[in-house]
């Protein structure tokens, strides 16, 4: 018997609730809606007080002037979040599928839907049951090791790895890179072998905020502005020593990185 998915469906369009319900309950029947809400700011309080194991999030949310990734930055600021995703969005530009799986969507469902294809979508959320019960676990485990951060150790920082927990100097740390769910950690001591972490990059944003050195040049990367060798105004480009990549910052964020090396 599989599991029983708790989810919530995130739509501005009340009716099309019904369709998404009506869908699940022919293809998933071990899904149950839980919650329902047509905003954001509805949708970020029924997350925190259900705890849902799913999203089936829209993506624009016209009303707000807000889209599904504002929501999903939000938790990733605060303490991260445990619930997978589906998007279901009639909007299907690339940017919104490779924002959406930045933010480490399992699928992305244009409409009108397709009920197999929410099928199969549903499916690899139940593969990947066991490994967010793991990753919430470590979650808490997490938080013990942040006191300890903080209180002992502050020159120090600890990586959940995929397989070892890691306290490593802060100072060894290159650069940091979000991929999906993940983050991989550049250290100058194992080149271009990166420690893999179960934590998301907006985690680490907050253990460093107190280290100035650190900075978020897009939303996917945060250097140490100590191992920069040189930089490109042009480009927005940002040279690491060797073995490290060159980096590119976000426009947005390269004039306030132009404004930290300045001052």
């Amino acid at each position: 018997m599989k599991t029983e998915i708790t989810a919530i469906i995130v739509e501005d369009i009340k009716e099309y609730h019904s369709v998404i319900e009506t869908f699940v309950s022919e293809v998933a029947p071990n899904v149950r809606i839980v919650g329902n809400a047509v905003s954001l700011n509805e949708a970020e309080q029924l997350i925190k007080k259900l705890s849902p194991m799913l999203l089936f999030l829209d993506i624009q949310f016209e009303a707000e002037g807000k889209t599904a990734f504002d929501l999903l930055s939000k938790f990733s600021k605060l303490d991260g979040y445990n619930f997978q995703i589906i998007i279901t969005s009639a909007h299907n530009e690339p940017r919104y599928y490779e924002e959406a799986f930045n933010f480490g969507a399992i699928h992305f469902l244009t409409k009108p839907i397709d009920k197999f294809k929410l099928k199969e979508a549903i499916e690899r959320v139940h593969k990947n049951i066991p490994e967010f019960q793991i990753n919430q676990w470590m979650g808490y485990v997490q938080k013990t090791y942040d006191q300890l951060q903080n209180t002992k150790i502050p020159d120090k920082i600890v990586i959940e790895g995929m397989y070892y927990t890691e306290v490593i100097p802060t100072k060894d740390i290159v650069y940091l890179e979000a991929s999906g769910r993940y983050t991989y950690v550049y250290l100058i001591t194992s080149g271009m072998q990166p420690i893999c972490s179960t934590n998301n990059l907006g985690e680490y944003e907050k253990k460093l905020h107190d280290h100035p050195y650190f900075f978020r040049i897009h939303r996917n990367t945060i250097v140490n502005k100590n191992y920069i060798l040189r930089f490109s105004k042009k480009e927005h480009l940002i040279i690491l020593p060797s073995p490290f990549e060159k980096l590119y910052a976000s426009k947005e964020r390269f004039r306030e990185f132009m404004k930290s090396i300045e001052s």
